[in-house]
């Protein structure tokens, strides 16, 4: 940077992004837009929306959040300066990081809002964070459901890998009792650098200081499942990570692993990394949100080209980049790319950069929608009995709608959405439903399917929370579940007869 101008203008105006993310805006727009085209509900009432990028920075948060709040020109907190906004509620964001910097200043305005992750424990308070909506399970029903998920195969001597944040501390710290307690060893613990923008993943003296490690635990003969705890860009990073050792001639080591992912994991690449093999993943076990299929979303995506929708600033950066193509208005580059036709396919891009399901993530922004619009009919028919009420034979003064009377409504919302999934918040403001179990299978062409294998419901009587299906699982090709066992029962030294049995009757 030549320190000449602000290193945002510089930064942020060549845009590069995860294609796949792009899924998110489309299914809060298709969201949007079944409310609106819905008779019944917020009759004479159209919903609006503004869509902000938090660019994975905290001051950029913030500005967004100012400038959705206040002015767009110039941030006077306090004052709406000539601004026709009536903001009521706020989605996201897709970490906890971005959903805290929201909320410092949501939370002193009462605006409602429903975010998409998992909050830190500190953050699941009521009294602190009264206006914080989540649209995820409870967090510690997932750490149960892995625990679960070993003790069923008998993995009782598993691999840790997590982010070397606050975050990854955090799971580490409330994780590693958990499996002590169930009698389940850690065989090591280590850390993925934590990443602030991809830009991070081209700076190789950044990356040197893991791969060395991540090597020798990668190619340790006695571990063969292993637990991670990443958010998207890590993600990234550990696909790189695999990627490298192939040029190390250990593919061969790494491709008997049984991966076990936290809700965050997705495949989803940047542009400048859609080249990377995932077959390392093939076999892979996740848990994610509990989630049903919205058949109309994919008739939506197919009507989708570059001109439509209208006014969306998010799909010319999708279209060139994940069709490698240059839009009509476009200058050539030095590349001389091709010019794009509008007939582009979303069906015809690998799933690494889009999918035509809706992804969990695109769901709960689907759902959050639904339950914002839910939540703004109730309390426009609330306010209409009112009115009939007390304006018997006079007139009412009006009365504009404040974010805060949205609360009581968000917070006792329940309904059926599209897929038939019942949609409503425990007391502490949780997404009441469990995680989904997915098999992931991939193939050569670096497309892949998920096979939804099992389920941990808290919901369900007790004893019958964590259920699986085996027979569907499919397991990585040079993985060896027996031999997995055996080389524990040596290494650990069982030797009591219920644990020889069991591993018998296996």
């Amino acid at each position: 940077m030549s320190f000449e101008e602000h290193p945002r203008t510089k930064l942020i105006n060549a845009t590069t992004a995860v294609p796949k993310n792009y899924q998110h805006v489309l299914a809060f727009l298709f969201a949007v837009k079944e409310l609106n085209d819905n008779p019944n509900i917020l009759p004479n009432v159209s919903l609006g929306f503004h869509i902000c990028d938090s660019y994975y920075n905290a001051k950029m948060t913030y500005m967004n959040t100012l400038n959705l709040l206040f002015n767009v020109k110039k941030i006077i907190p306090n004052y709406n300066c000539e601004l026709k906004r009536n903001v009521m509620a706020v989605i996201g964001g897709l970490d906890s990081e971005t959903s805290l910097h929201i909320a410092n200043f949501l939370n002193i305005y009462k605006i409602p809002q429903i975010t998409y992750s998992f909050f830190a424990p500190l953050m699941n308070d009521n009294v602190e964070f009264p206006f914080i909506y989540q649209m995820v399970p409870r967090e510690a029903d997932q750490y149960r459901g892995l625990v679960q998920l070993f003790l069923h195969f008998q993995w009782t001597w598993v691999g840790i890998i997590a982010i070397e944040d606050e975050k990854g501390e955090r799971f580490v710290q409330t994780f590693l009792p958990l499996l002590l307690k169930n009698g389940i060893c850690a065989a090591f613990i280590d850390w993925l650098p934590a990443l602030k923008s991809t830009a991070d993943m081209i700076d190789l003296f950044y990356l040197s200081r893991s791969r060395e490690n991540m090597t020798l635990f990668l190619t340790n003969i006695n571990v063969q499942v292993y637990t991670v705890h990443a958010d998207t860009l890590t993600a990234l990073l550990l696909k790189w990570f695999l990627y490298l050792t192939q040029m190390e001639d250990l593919t061969e080591m790494v491709m008997g692993k049984v991966w076990v992912m936290t809700m965050q994991w997705e495949f989803s690449f940047h542009l400048y990394y859609r080249n990377l093999d995932i077959d390392f993943f093939h076999g892979a076990l996740s848990f994610t949100v509990n989630s049903c299929e919205v058949l109309e979303f994919e008739n939506f995506l197919h009507d989708l080209n570059f001109q439509w929708p209208k006014g969306d600033g998010f799909i010319r950066v999708f279209w060139t980049q994940a069709f490698g193509c240059l839009l009509p208005d476009t200058e050539l580059d030095m590349f001389k790319a091709e010019r794009c036709t509008g007939e582009e396919k979303l069906e015809s891009l690998p799933g690494t950069f889009f999918e035509m399901s809706m992804t969990a993530q695109s769901y709960s922004i689907y759902n959050a929608v639904h339950a914002l619009g839910k939540a703004l009919h109730a309390m426009n028919s609330a306010r209409q009995n009112y009115k009939s009420v007390v304006a018997c034979g006079g007139s009412l003064e009006p009365h504009y709608q404040q974010p805060w009377q949205l609360q009581p409504f968000l917070r006792s919302i329940s309904f059926n959405n599209s897929a038939g999934d019942t949609i409503y918040f425990n007391k502490k403001g949780e997404l009441a439903t469990g995680f989904d179990i997915i098999n992931w299978v991939t193939f050569p062409n670096k497309s892949f399917i998920r096979v939804k294998v099992g389920k941990m419901d808290p919901q369900a009587p007790p004893g019958t929370e964590f259920t699986i299906n085996e027979k569907r699982i499919t397991w990585p090709k040079k993985f060896n579940q027996i031999w997995t066992i055996v080389s524990h029962v040596q290494d650990t030294s069982i030797q009591t007869g219920t644990e020889i049995s069991a591993f018998l009757k296996f």
